[in-house]
């Protein structure tokens, strides 16, 4: 070791507080508590150390040394027996469904560390995230070790075995002869044994049932629990225990015939003593991590080491996951016969004894293997079951649902005695498996067994304690025979399956699997009493050590040493394993019928040699950093004991200790209040004696500290230093242990840099950094061991030396120390370098021009640092005569022969040390080389920091070798003067030459080859140097993990040149750099030089990367922004810098929250910022002019309205008072009918806070008349809330349509919080009924809606059945499917109670179903929707059920079940659908139905237009269609005109044209004249049909069209609207008129919805000059319907703000038919054609289709031209933000911006861009920089002052006229200094390599840098370049002129 040092005295963290709150005495004895340290021993894990201080009564966790929580027991009455801390594997809320998900991926690695205490009746389980568990024990838990997945748990013993095994009968099997009478099963009787806590001690008497045995079985008369199993398993604090079973050793005998023996649980004489963690001895993420497990059996003295698997990972590949729950034959009865408890247990029939064992387990090793059963013998084997027992059934009730058996005993009263005894019948009866065809219960104790040998028929029985089990073998030999002849028939799996053998505790999961991997015996010498009744665990201390890779053997494979030591005899046992990973094929199937294979690593554990050691008095693991050994503690003769540092594969190394040992640790973080109480005598620090005996070793912790713990019991700190602190040294030593593999060879080196370390500190030679020194002298000494090493002579000191380098205190000789230049310079360059590091900079060149004087000046500065003063030595003559003063020693001579590979030795030949010498020598140049390669370490002499170079010289020229020399010479100008121990002379360290063997790689000059041939190059790298060596190192060097760690750019740059080829182009290029591994670190710290190829490709792939790249790659070339696109819903988090104002409510203050109290429209509730990036996005799309804010002052309810009344001359003013009041009511109508508008301009706009309620806004009713400016109320008893309720209805919806479909924590509380306090009202039933449409509902717990139901409040009912629906639909969901059957008088049984509800519940029941039941073309609802059209009333009531509203409801559910699917009935075919609705919709009627029947044609007609929508079915659509003579439209509501036509043209999609031909064709030929409407002039009743007629075809070319924004469209429909609005104003002064009037008005009304859906989200100002007209009409003949309509239709020309728009598909079409149903209603309450609440299911229509571009840096939206190309090859541009058309038919949207990078968002292939761009609509743009954006300098030029041009100058402008930045462009000024957009993460304002800092490096610091490696890159740079010149290819990153004024500085210092 490197060094010890004394820390202190070491007290557990926790131990002050633990004294402060009285749970320990105040100066407590060690004896009083435990203290455990937990802490993770990989050397690169960042895990803090946990510590856990265990007392009586509290268990106390610290962190890093700072106490973090008490845990405490008091309550429980109980002492704490043991504390640990552990992993689990994660346990989330979700985490069932989590962990499925995980191993879908195959990604099981997630856990958490939880402390688990362990009382007498129950264990505690603290998860350190936060959660508990506390777990009732059914047993008393002895000890319990950490495993990899929770904990394996030890059973007390409950009785020591007073009496010999052998006399241990077994209790008759209840169906043997003794017993063959039947008996029934009594609670009394079942009371078989206990297990109260209280009579633990005490032999209990058995009450034994069988009075024939009683007397045979008297002699041992107490029960005895040693045949149940010891070791449990606890992998999850929410299941249940699982066993832990010994996996059978196969025997030979049987290799033919698969075995049949199985998994038995442990010998309860194996006590646990130790479990491997999970990476312990495997790779972190390996999938089959090698644990072993420690086990001592007491009874035979011997340790087995056991392999253990965890049967879920046991069988990961390839194969189902086990399953814990599914249809497998099992029992009804969950308890053992005669386990009862009281009252409960059932009485069983004696038939129940008799096959206690059919269907056992047969889980035998096959089946291990192999979990996936075949079914078709799992069937056999039920059904062969169940006609043995008929209490067999099939049930599929989850298992590890249902905690088990032992759990449900544990939880009740744990005095009680029942419970316990259950739990010992558990223990041998009850036959459960996992995997089981047929499980069983066993009968009562049907056989036991002792020991852990499974009892398989015919097996040799050669144990007297196996009377039991031959007892038992004997009884059921004949089944043997039977065996053979079904195994013959190879079909039938035989009897095993059935476990015969049930001598098993098999109720429980089988768990954890221990294999043997080999025993030794553990020699122990005395019979202990005293100890015999403490777990051996607390007698013996283990742990592991792996050895590292150097140290492995090529034969035996990774070495992994097991030590225990045994404390009371003082013996060590030393075991060392060899393990092996093996590729096996392993057979994933049965019956090897489909055989899978598939590889799986399997490791192969072997014991190797075992070593015994005795004396010592303790002995522990020490880590520190990847060295670990095992430190041991021996007693020597004087007493005090001695600490030594050992491994197998290395020699030993003694520690001395430190002179003095501290007090207190001054370096110690935490809070230590004792040092301070005991300071009387000033600062005491260090104790005046040491300890007087060392008396063990405690809490090693990684980073080499221990404990010391002397006579006192106290505890003494040290930290033993066994890896260097400097990871230059460190990896240079690693590169030595790795390149000699085997103990005395490389990992001697570690040992002897140990030893001269101690070497350096005893001799006190000065050294300013003694890490380097000590290597230096360590490689120096390979090469002198060479030689004859010289007798070794009475050492001398160094002291002299160090009065010379060190500053002294004493006052005499600090003044001229101080002074000594020399002194100054040989501490500043300390590593090697012959100048210091600042030299090279020109700040310091005054220095030399002060001297100058009058002398010439040229040999000035040289004698100033170049002049070494002739007394001081060179760094290496120094090192030299170090290391052959080290040599010299008799310390020295004893480290060299037993440490260095180079040393002298019997075994060796001088030829292998020869060569051992050239492969270090080797493979260190080959790690200089490697450092070339990082700017970080290449230059790394000049940066001051230690260097092989000057080392490796001097190696170099020992062995003569000239290009190696020559190589060293001239790496660098300062080496150049360098003082070396010339190999000439007399003394020169080796005796016989030593030949070159090739010559001097050199690593630039290997890549510019590769360049240039575009193929690999042979190089010779670190693991195929080791490689070619010995055998005994091939192996080693696969070990790829340490080579990369060691010189991983080589590797990489190998890999990648072993890829490349000639012809690839830029992105090729870049995919082989990401596959080779090249990452942007690795890009950024290359050599400029070196670099400028690869970013040239990456340059050229920036602009427009190919779609199908990954994050990674796009990482690679700097393109974040399209990262964004691959990953679904993700928002960039950058900094909101809003141009808005301030979006949250925090700048609120007391007086601006008072005025907000006033304001009804109150943001308040919502989150600001959503709004704001909604808002900008909306003023980006509608920039130009205030359509937007038009639109949002006409569709707002809060603002009173302004009118006027036009006055007549001679009214009063009373009078005009009155006509003013009227027209005040009549507007108030037209108030009531704008929400539902204002539903769809905010749609999906907000995120609400979570903490506030929502405000439902409310209605102004009241009027400024103008020109007076008079406020006008109206009368308010005419519009309460009753009167007007679908008006707040509308309201409600309105509201919470305006949540964003991605709102998070919509749930049952925050709905529960929003309902009103007092009573159900009209607007919180909208309210749910909007977030049922958004889909928020189905977040919700099912019972709210009974909460909801039950008041019967009708709107209410409405608003969340609906709501539910759509949450749910398609999906069938039985609940919701109950509570929709409900409300419906239907869906009741025949004869059930009559409903007492209104007809609107039930017809929102009826539309529920329907879209419950959405495209599923389910038969039942089918039926029940066509007999409810069809029905025909009996009785004529008032108001009856089925009404128009009603029947429509059930042809649109009829519609949406069947949505689309009417050339594909399936099992519809036999009712006769078409048939039965056509002739509803288009048949003759009889006479006395028609009132009935007219009710049904609507309905007819919706549903056949859904069903067969698109279908192109001509026969039905000419069916449907109107009549084709005029006479028979007599017969014909106009209305159903409208809806036949509609139909007809839905049916026959594709042929729908937008054109007045189109419209002329498709009417009657008596109407095709007027076809324009432009001729009418005069209002007809007898043209209703005609109107009527125009308008569904109208409104079948706007659905056609939906969201399609077309021109040519909305100029046709405009034309009709402009049309139908003229003639809508012709006076109409008789009935007949007016009633056309009003079919117009309806007429009118559609066409302005149509129009709007063809333009849905545009805002286009042609169709909003229309609709704000509508909205104007003022007169009273306007119905409150024609206002809604007018207002839906403004709401769906701005939907979502711009943001939405409609959508074509199925569900869509028939959601906009539903929501803009032609007859609009007449009043505010009229429902009878169309329930209101209907009319808001555009949302299901309603697609976020609105492309947004934002800034990556700002987040702000930046408008950018984009080019979509559709899948038919035509092409649009557009500017973002824009509407796209329908996805599917586009196939790629490119940005196409010369100020930003370009963009190609797939939508035809890339299925992650499709769902990206649905997620969010957002795709994210960086702004490139002036540079990279053109190719010519005048247009990057402009670019770069445009860019500038909005921005303020910057400060540091005046950079630009230093000389190194002079010569730059605009551009590349632009990258220096980049203009500020804005934002925190603007890409180039960061610290990222640019051009310029490429450029500038390679023009001014590398001609005159004095070093060679960039002049071999400059070289390298222009073969590259003139070979791109040579190809035709322009250079992008460094400019072709840059290349060439390079070439000219080169050619112009050449002719110098």
């Amino acid at each position: 070791m490197a060094s010890v040092t004394s820390l202190g005295l070491h007290q557990p963290t926790g131990l002050q507080h633990a004294i402060q709150e009285r749970f320990l005495p105040p100066e407590p004895p060690s004896t009083s508590y435990e203290w455990h340290n937990h802490f993770d021993s990989n050397a690169d894990s960042s895990s803090e150390d946990d510590e856990l201080l265990v007392t009586q009564r509290c268990v106390i966790w610290s962190r890093g040394g700072i106490f973090r929580k008490s845990y405490n027991f008091d309550l429980e009455k109980e002492e704490v027996t043991q504390a640990l801390l552990t992993t689990f594997p994660s346990v989330g809320p979700l985490a069932a469904k989590e962990r499925k998900v995980a191993q879908k991926k195959g990604n099981t690695n997630q856990r958490e560390a939880a402390i688990v205490v362990f009382l007498k009746t129950q264990a505690h389980v603290y998860f350190l995230s936060g959660t508990s568990h506390v777990i009732h024990l059914p047993f008393e838990v002895e000890t319990a070790s950490a495993a990899p997945n929770g904990l394996i748990i030890q059973r007390k013993l409950r009785v020591d075995n007073l009496v010999p095994a052998s006399l241990n009968f077994p209790k008759v099997p209840p169906n043997s002869f003794v017993s063959s009478q039947p008996k029934s099963w009594s609670a009394a009787s079942s009371q078989l044994s206990t297990f109260s806590i209280a009579d633990l001690g005490a032999p209990k008497q058995m009450a034994m049932p069988h009075s024939t045995l009683k007397d045979m079985w008297d002699p041992p008369a107490l029960k005895n629990d040693s045949n149940w199993p010891r070791l449990f398993s606890l992998s999850d604090p929410l299941a249940e225990i699982g066993l832990v079973v010994a996996k059978p050793v196969k025997s030979p005998n049987r290799g033919h015939r698969r075995s049949s023996a199985k998994a038995t649980a442990l010998d309860t004489a194996e006590e646990i003593l130790h479990v491997s963690r999970r990476d312990e001895f495997s790779p972190k993420d390996s999938k089959d991590p090698l644990i072993l497990a420690l086990t001592l059996n007491r009874e035979t003295s011997m340790y087995t080491v056991w392999k253990v698997t965890y049967t879920g990972e046991e069988s990961s590949l390839g194969e189902k996951q086990r399953i814990p729950s599914g249809a497998i034959s099992r029992r009804r009865s969950s308890f053992v016969p005669g386990t009862g408890t009281g009252a409960t247990t059932p009485v069983m029939n004696s038939q129940q004894t008799f096959r206690e064992s059919l269907g056992g387990n047969q889980q035998d090793l096959r089946s291990k293997k192999n979990k996936n059963m075949q079914d078709e013998s799992r069937d056999k084997l039920t059904d062969f079951a169940s006609t043995l027992d008929p209490d067999f059934e099939n049930t599929t009730i989850p298992r590890r649902k249902s905690r088990r058996v032992s759990s449900m005993l544990a939880r009740a009263d744990l005095s009680a005695s029942h419970e316990r005894s259950a739990f010992s019948e558990l223990a041998t009866g009850l036959q459960h498996s996992t995997t089981r065809r047929a499980e069983s219960l066993g009968g009562q104790h049907a056989r036991t067994s002792i020991g852990n040998h499974s009892v398989v028929n015919g097996q040799n029985f050669h144990q007297a304690s196996h009377f039991n089990s031959s007892l038992n073998s004997y009884l059921e030999a004949p089944v043997d025979d039977l065996l053979n002849e079904l195994r013959a028939g190879g079909d039938f799996e035989g009897f095993h399956n059935m476990g015969l053998d049930d001598d098993e505790f098999d109720g429980l999961k089988q768990e954890v699997i221990f294999s043997k991997v080999c025993q030794v015996p553990a020699e122990h010498s005395n019979v202990r009493y005293s100890s015999q009744h403490l777990p051996a665990s607390s007698q013996c201390k283990i742990f592991t050590l792996t050895a590292p890779p150097s140290a492995a053997d090529n034969k035996q494979g990774n070495t992994i040493v097991y030590c225990a030591l045994d404390t009371e005899e003082r013996k060590l046992l030393v075991l060392t394993l060899f393990a092996q990973t093996h590729k096996a094929n392993v057979d994933l199937s049965p019956n090897h019928v489909n055989s899978m294979k598939s590889e799986r690593e399997i490791a192969v554990v072997t014991l190797g040699p075992t070593m015994r050691a005795d004396n010592i008095i303790d002995a522990c693991r020490i880590d520190d950093g990847l060295v670990s050994r095992i430190l041991l503690l021996t007693d020597t003769a004087d007493g005090y004991g001695e600490l030594t540092l050992q491994a197998p594969w290395c020699g030993l190394m003694k520690v001395p200790l430190p002179p003095k040992f501290a007090v207190s640790n001054i370096r110690a973080l935490s809070h230590n209040l004792l040092p301070r109480a005991k300071r009387e005598g000033g600062f005491k620090r260090v104790l005046s004696q040491g300890p007087r005996a060392l008396r063990g070793l405690k809490n090693s912790k990684p980073g080499g500290f221990v404990d010391l713990v002397d006579d006192e019991g106290k505890m003494h700190q040290l930290q033993i230093q066994l890896q260097p602190r400097n990871p230059h040294v460190c990896k240079i030593l690693e590169v030595c242990r790795g390149v000699i593999p085997g103990g005395r060879a490389g990992e001697g080196t570690l040992n002897a840099w140990w030893n001269v370390m101690q070497w350096l500190r005893l001799e006190s030679v000065e050294a300013e950094d003694p890490e380097w020194c000590a290597l230096v002298i360590v490689l120096l000494s390979m090469v002198i061991s060479l030689g004859k090493l010289s007798k070794p002579t009475k050492h001398h000191t160094h002291a002299k030396q160090k009065s010379r380098a060190g500053f002294l205190r004493s006052s005499s000789g600090a003044q001229s120390d101080q002074e000594s230049w020399e002194i100054m310079l040989e501490q500043e360059a300390f590593s090697g370098n012959p100048l210091p590091s600042w030299v090279d900079n020109s700040g310091w060149s005054w220095l030399a021009d002060d001297d100058v004087g009058s002398n010439d000046g040229d040999s000035e500065p040289l004698s100033l640092f170049g002049a070494k003063s002739s007394d001081r030595d060179s760094f290496i003559r120094r090192h030299v005569k170090l290391a052959r003063d080290f040599a010299c020693t008799q310390f020295g001579q004893n480290a060299i022969y037993s440490c260095l590979p180079t040393s002298p030795d019997r075994e060796r030949s001088i030829e292998s040390r020869k060569a051992a010498l050239v492969d270090i020598f080797t493979c260190l140049h080959l790690l200089r080389e490697e450092q070339r390669l990082d700017t970080t370490t290449a230059e790394s002499l000049s940066t001051g920091m230690a260097n092989l170079s000057p080392v490796l010289a001097q190696i170099a020229r020992w062995l003569g070798w000239d290009s190696w020399i020559q190589h060293y010479e001239f790496e660098e100008a300062s080496l150049i003067d360098t003082d070396y121990d010339t190999g000439n002379e007399l003394d020169s360290p080796i005796e016989s030459a030593v030949p070159q063997l090739f010559e001097c790689p050199s690593i630039y000059d290997w890549i510019q080859n590769c360049l240039a041939s575009r193929r690999l190059i042979p190089f010779m790298t670190l693991p195929e140097m080791v490689a070619t060596r010995s055998p005994a190192s091939s192996r080693n060097s696969h070990n790829l993990s340490q080579w990369t760690r060691l010189t991983p750019r080589t590797l990489i740059l190998e890999r990648f040149f072993s890829l490349m080829q000639s012809d690839w182009c830029p992105a090729q290029f870049v995919e082989a750099l990401f596959i080779a591994g090249v990452d942007l670190l690795m890009l950024e710290t290359l050599p400029e030089a070196l670099r400028a190829p690869f970013q040239e490709a990456i340059v050229q792939c920036q602009n427009e990367p190919p779609t199908s790249w990954s994050k990674d790659l796009l990482a690679l070339v700097g393109r974040e922004d399209v990262n964004t696109l691959l990953v679904p819903g993700q928002q960039a988090c950058h900094s909101k810098t809003s141009i808005l104002a301030p979006s949250h409510e925090a700048s609120l203050d007391v007086h601006s929250i008072c005025l907000f109290t006033g304001d009804n429209e109150s943001t308040g509730s919502f989150d600001g910022s959503a709004e704001v990036d909604r808002q900008a996005i909306t003023r980006s799309i509608f920039k130009d002019d205030r359509r937007m804010n038009e639109a949002s002052a006409i569709l707002s309810t809060t603002t009173p309205t302004v009118a006027r009344c036009k006055a007549e001359p001679q009214w009063t003013e009373s009078e005009l008072l009155e006509a003013q009041k009227e027209h005040a009511q009549m507007l108030a109508h037209r108030t009531l009918a704008i929400s539902s508008g204002r539903g769809l301009l905010y749609y999906s706009a907000r995120i609400p806070l979570l903490t506030q309620q929502v405000k439902i806004v409310t209605f102004n009713l009241s009027c400024i008349m103008k020109p007076d400016n008079i406020s006008v109320g109206v009368d308010k008893s005419a519009f309460t809330e009753e009167k007007v309720c679908w008006a707040f209805f509308h309201a409600g919806v309105a509201a919470g349509l305006s949540i964003s479909r991605d709102a998070k924590g919509i749930d049952t509380s925050w709905i529960l919080y929003n309902k009103p306090l007092t009573e159900l009202n009209n607007r919180h039933a909208g309210f749910l009924l909007a977030l049922g449409l958004n889909g928020h509902l189905k977040s919700v717990a099912k019972w709210v809606a009974f909460k909801y139901l039950t008041p019967k409040h009708t709107m209410t009912s409405i608003g969340l059945l609906l709501g539910l629906a759509a949450s749910y639909i398609g999906t069938m969901d039985s609940l919701i499917t109950r509570l929709l059957s409900v409300h419906v008088t239907r869906m009741l049984p025949p004869g059930a109670a009559e409903l007492n509800l209104s007809p609107l519940t039930q017809t929102t029941g009826i539309m529920g179903i329907g879209l419950l039941y959405c495209n599923t073309q389910h038969r039942r609802m089918s039926e029940i929707m066509v007999s409810e059209i069809e029905h025909i009333d009996t009785e004529t009531e008032e108001e009856p059920l089925r009404n128009e509203g009603y029947r429509l409801a059930a042809g649109f559910a009829l519609g949406f079940i069947n949505l689309g699917k009417g050339s594909d009935l399936k099992g519809l075919q036999d009712m006769r659908l078409t048939e039965r609705l056509l002739a509803l919709a288009a048949g003759s009627k009889k006479v006395d139905l028609v009132h009935v029947l007219d009710k049904a044609t609507a309905a007819a007609v919706v549903a056949i237009a859904l069903i067969f929508m698109k279908s192109e079915n001509q026969v039905l659509a000419r069916k449907i269609d109107v009549p084709d003579s005029l006479l028979q439209f007599d017969y014909i509501r106009p209305d159903i005109f409208l809806l036949r036509t509609l139909a007809r043209h839905l049916i026959m999609w594709s042929k729908i044209e937008p054109s007045f031909n189109w419209i002329k064709v498709n009417l009657p030929k008596a109407y095709q004249d007027r076809s324009k409407l432009e001729s009418i002039n005069s209002l007809t009743s007898e043209d209703l049909p005609f109107y009527d007629i125009i308008t569904g075809l109208c409104f079948s070319i706007a659905l056609r069209f939906a969201g399609s924004a077309s021109l040519v469209v909305r100029d046709l429909l405009i034309h009709y609207l402009d049309q139908l609005m003229r003639i809508c104003r012709i006076e109409a002064n008789t009935f007949d008129k007016k009633l056309t009037r009003n079919t117009v008005r309806n007429c009118q009304d559609l066409v302005s919805l149509a129009v709007a859906t063809v333009m849905a989200g545009t805002g286009d100002l042609v169709v909003f000059r229309r609709l704000r007209s509508m909205h104007g009409r003022d007169d009273n003949e306007t119905p409150y319907g024609s206002h809604l309509a007018a207002h839906l239709a403004i709401g769906a020309l701005f939907l979502g703000g711009g943001t939405f728009t409609f959508g074509t598909s199925n569900l869509a079409i028939a959601a906009l038919l539903v929501a803009f149903y032609p007859i609009f209603p007449s009043s505010v309450q009229d429902n009878k054609s169309h329930l209101q609440a209907f009319r808001h299911f555009w949302v299901m229509a309603a697609e976020a289709r609105c492309l947004v571009a934002k800034d990556i840096d700002t987040n702000l939206p930046v408008p950018i031209p984009v080019t979509i190309t559709l899948r038919n090859g035509a092409q649009t541009q557009r500017h973002t933000p824009c509407l796209l058309p329908e996805l599917d038919r586009i196939s790629t949207v490119r940005t196409t911006s010369p100020e930003y990078w370009n963009l190609v968002l797939d939508l035809e292939h890339n299925q992650t861009h499709i769902a990206a761009f649905k997620a969010t609509q957002t795709i994210y743009v960086r702004r490139r920089p002036a540079h990279d954006a053109n190719t010519s300098v005048f247009q990057a030029t402009l670019q770069a002052l445009n860019d500038s041009a909005g921005t303020s100058s910057n400060s540091l402008e005046w950079l630009f006229e230093l000389p190194a930045f002079a010569g730059l462009t605009k551009a590349e000024r632009a990258l220096v200094l980049p203009a500020n957009h804005g934002g925190a993460s603007d890409i180039h304002a960061g610290t990222d390599q640019t051009v310029v800092d490429s450029r500038l490096v390679l023009e001014n610091a590398t001609l005159d840098s004095g070093k060679r490696d960039r002049l071999l890159g400059l070289r390298l740079l222009f073969d590259w370049a003139d070979r791109a010149t040579g190809d035709g290819k322009d250079m992008q990153w460094i400019r072709r002129e840059v290349v060439e004024r390079l070439k000219a500085r080169v050619w112009m210092l050449g002719t110098e």
